[in-house]
């Protein structure tokens, strides 16, 4: 019987354009997903993902009959991090990809930030704000991410996977699937009490990027030292599972071989 791995992306990245990613999983684990985490109603973002933790963990027990494999990039990364350490009941391994558990010093600026009102100084809120959300046509769009320094070095397979699962038709053309005021309100309120001390009762890892601005040396130290995660660095930005797909999947099997 196969594994369960479930996968979570990051903001602003519905679970979809990972295809090549998930695919290359699929080849060792039976791949689950939730196509957009906070577009939920019933589950809304609020200061420090408290909802969005619940939305995974009802997600899990509804839907899983045991432990599963988490894997997530950032957001998804974080998310499946609070769940391993509410409910690691439901949680076989935790693979977090580029998802940085932050360092007391680290989490105490993040609050005096978000009390300040200053958030979008130090997270992309603030690009996120007004960010265009409409194209006259995949082609279009495709252009436009193109030039994006966010998505400038996917692999052309994972840029075209945005282009046809972040966007969707409309009478005008294409739109973006995730809403960008969601993806806003995210950056906003990321965890700022989110401060384990202790290893993880379950088999961790992490894996960063090595030219990544948001996943430092600092964070993987913390996560080794005192949440007992193996520590793995691969080539590229804080994006590398849609730059390098092929080498993030083999790098996830290796590790869950080492972790099971």
């Amino acid at each position: 019987m196969n594994e369960i791995l479930h996968f979570s992306h990051a903001n602003g990245f519905p679970a979809p354009c990972y295809r090549v990613l998930l695919n290359r999983l699929a080849e060792f684990c039976d791949v689950r997903s939730i196509d957009r985490l906070a577009h939920n109603p019933v589950y809304p973002v609020t200061d420090n993902w408290q909802q969005l933790k619940t939305e995974l963990i009802h997600y899990f027990e509804h839907n899983y009959r045991r432990p599963v494999i988490a894997v997530g990039h950032s957001l998804g990364g974080l998310l499946s991090l609070m769940v391993t350490a509410e409910r690691p009941d439901l949680v076989r391994a935790l693979i977090m990809l580029d998802a940085p558990a932050l360092t007391p010093v680290q989490a105490r600026g993040l609050q005096l930030m978000k009390w300040l009102r200053m958030a979008d100084r130090i997270t992309p809120a603030g690009r996120t704000e007004g960010r265009r959300r409409q194209w006259s046509s995949t082609e279009e769009a495709r252009h436009y991410f193109s030039g994006k320094s966010l998505m400038k070095h996917f692999d052309p397979r994972c840029l075209q996977d945005y282009v046809d699962y972040g966007t969707e038709q409309n009478g005008q053309g294409v739109t973006l699937r995730f809403d960008p005021d969601i993806e806003m309100q995210i950056y906003r309120t990321i965890p700022h009490d989110l401060i384990l001390r202790t290893p993880l009762t379950v088999p961790a890892a992490v894996i960063g990027g090595e030219d990544s601005k948001v996943f430092r040396r600092v964070n993987g130290a913390w996560m080794h030292s005192r949440l007992g995660m193996k520590v793995r660095w691969l080539p590229g930005t804080h994006m590398f599972p849609l730059e390098h797909p092929d080498q993030t999947a083999d790098t996830i099997h290796q590790l869950l071989g080492q972790m099971l």
